[in-house]
C-alpha cells in the first residue's frame, strides 16, 4: 500500500477505497445479503420469540368464546355412614349429579371476546411488524460489517502511508534535507493512524458479532465472508418524489399506527365491558341427580333409593358493589384516553420517521456524489502536493495534511454509501412497504 501511494496515487485511491474485496482472497464462498437474510429467518431468536407470542395470542379467542358456550359437569360420590337408628347403624351411600349450564346472557363476556378478537389482530400485526423489523434488522447489520471492514482497509492504508513518511523523514533528516519537526510531525500522524487503526479492528469485531446473533453461521474454524457493494451503484430518487405523498402512504400502512388504532378500539370494548357490571345476567341449567341409599327406614322414609330432573332458569341483578364497577368504568375510560393518544403519537412518529428517512436517502445521494468528486480532487491534491514537497516547496506537514484529507473522502464515500441504502431501507419500513425482497434487489449490487 505505501508503494502504491507513492507511485500512484489514483489507483491507490481506488484500491484503497474497496479493496475489501481482498478479504475474500483464499476463501471458496462468500455470503452475499440474501444468503445472510435466509441464514437469520432459522436463527433470529427475536424473530422466532414473535412468532411464538403471535401463536399464544390466538388462544385468547377460544377461551374468550368459551365463557358464552355451554357447560357440563359430572360428580359422583360414594360414602359409608354411621348413625344411631332403630333399625339400622350402618350403611353406605351411593349417587351421581350432572349438571349442564347454559349462559343466555352477559354483557361482559361478549364484549370480552370483541376484546380477545382484537388483541389477536394486535397480534398478527405486532407479528408482522417485526418480520419487517428483521429485514431491516439484516441489512443494517450486513452494511454495519462491510462499514466497519472498509474502514478497516482505509485504516490500514493510512497506517501504512504515515509508516512510509515515517521514514522519509528519518532519510531526509540523516540527508541533512529536513528539519526535526518534520519527523515530529511525521511521528504524530504515524501515532494518530496507529490509534485509528486499533479503533477500527475492534469495530470489525463488534460488527460482526452483532451480525452473528441473528445468523448463526460464523464460527472461530470457519469465518463467514460477506460480499462487498460495487464500486458504481444505482442512485435513485425515493418514487414518489414528495415527501407527503410518502407521508401519506405511511399514514395508511404503518404496522405501527395500524395496532395503534387496533389497541383503541380494544380500549372501547374494554370500557363497555366494564359498563356491564350494571346489567343483569342470565343462565339457564338443567340437571340429573341419583341418590342410592341404604340407610334406615325411619330416615329415608322408606324410600332409599331417588331421582331428580331439573331445569332452572337463573337471574342474577347487580344492586350494589360498593363503587367498584364505577370506578372500573373510570379505569376503563381513561385507558380508552390514553390509547387514544397513543394512536395520534404513532401518527405523528411515523410522519416524523418518514420525513427524515426521506431526507436521508436524499442526503445519501447528494453525499455519495460529491464525496466521490472529493476522493478524486483529494487524490489529485495528494500528487500534487507530494510533487511539491520533493521540489522544496511543500513541507512534511502540507502532505500529511493532503493524505488524511485523502483517507478523509474514502471514509466519507464509504459511509454515504451505505447511508444511501440503508436511507432507503428505512423510508420503506416506515411506509410500512418494505420486504425481503428488497433484500433481493439490493443484493444485485454486490459484488459476485
Amino acid at each position: 500500500m505505501s508503494n502504491c501511494l507513492k507511485n500512484n496515487i489514483k489507483s491507490c485511491i481506488v484500491a484503497a477505497s474497496f479493496s475489501a474485496v481482498s478479504l475474500f482472497a483464499g476463501f471458496s464462498q462468500a455470503d452475499d445479503l440474501w444468503q445472510t437474510y435466509q441464514a437469520s429467518l432459522q436463527s433470529d431468536s427475536k424473530l422466532k420469540a414473535a412468532l411464538f407470542r403471535k401463536e399464544g395470542a390466538l388462544e385468547a379467542v377460544p377461551q374468550s368464546r368459551a365463557g358464552l358456550l355451554p357447560s357440563a359437569t359430572l360428580s359422583a360420590q360414594q360414602g359409608r355412614y354411621r348413625q344411631g337408628t332403630l333399625d339400622k347403624d350402618r350403611y353406605e351411600n351411593t349417587g351421581f349429579t350432572m349438571t349442564l349450564s347454559v349462559p343466555v346472557y352477559h354483557r361482559d363476556r361478549l364484549f370480552g371476546l370483541d376484546m380477545a378478537k382484537a388483541d389477536v389482530q394486535a397480534a398478527e400485526l405486532s407479528y408482522v411488524l417485526e418480520q419487517q423489523e428483521h429485514v431491516l434488522r439484516v441489512a443494517e447489520r450486513y452494511f454495519n460489517v462491510l462499514s466497519a471492514e472498509e474502514t478497516l482497509q482505509v485504516a490500514l492504508a493510512e497506517e501504512a502511508a504515515m509508516r512510509r513518511q515515517m521514514e522519509l523523514a528519518k532519510e531526509s533528516l540523516a540527508a541533512g534535507t529536513a528539519v526535526i519537526t518534520e519527523l515530529q510531525e511525521a511521528q504524530a500522524g504515524l501515532d494518530f493512524a496507529t490509534a485509528q487503526l486499533v479503533a477500527a479492528r475492534n469495530t470489525v469485531d463488534a460488527r460482526r458479532r452483532e451480525l452473528l446473533e441473528i445468523t448463526g453461521q460464523e464460527t472461530e474454524q470457519t469465518p463467514v465472508k460477506l460480499m462487498p457493494l460495487k464500486k458504481e451503484i444505482p442512485l435513485k430518487t425515493p418514487d414518489p418524489a414528495s415527501p407527503e405523498q410518502w407521508a401519506r402512504v405511511g399514514l395508511e400502512n404503518n404496522l405501527g399506527i395500524k395496532i395503534a388504532q387496533i389497541k383503541l378500539e380494544q380500549a372501547n370494548h374494554a370500557v363497555e365491558k366494564a359498563k356491564s357490571g350494571h346489567y343483569p345476567t342470565l343462565d339457564a341449567t338443567m340437571g340429573h341427580n341419583y341418590s342410592d341409599s341404604e340407610g334406615s327406614n325411619y330416615w329415608t322414609g322408606g324410600v332409599p333409593t331417588s331421582k331428580t330432573d331439573y331445569l332452572l332458569l337463573q337471574m342474577n341483578v347487580p344492586l350494589f358493589a360498593g363503587g367498584a364497577t364505577q370506578s372500573q368504568v373510570r379505569q376503563a375510560i381513561q385507558g380508552r384516553d390514553a390509547a387514544q393518544q397513543e394512536l395520534e403519537k404513532s401518527k405523528k412518529e411515523a410522519e416524523t420517521s418518514i420525513r427524515n428517512a426521506y431526507l436521508e436517502v436524499q442526503t445519501g445521494i447528494a453525499q455519495t456524489r460529491a464525496f466521490a468528486q472529493a476522493l478524486a480532487s483529494s487524490g489529485s491534491m495528494l500528487q500534487s502536493t507530494r510533487e511539491s514537497h520533493v521540489a522544496g516547496i511543500r513541507t512534511m506537514l502540507d502532505v500529511l495534511t493532503a493524505e488524511r484529507d485523502v483517507f478523509r473522502a474514502m471514509r466519507n464515500l464509504a459511509d454515504a454509501r451505505y447511508r444511501y441504502i440503508l436511507g432507503a431501507l428505512r423510508l420503506k419500513f416506515t411506509a410500512g412497504q418494505i420486504a425481503g425482497q428488497d433484500l433481493s434487489n439490493i443484493n444485485e449490487w454486490l459484488m459476485k
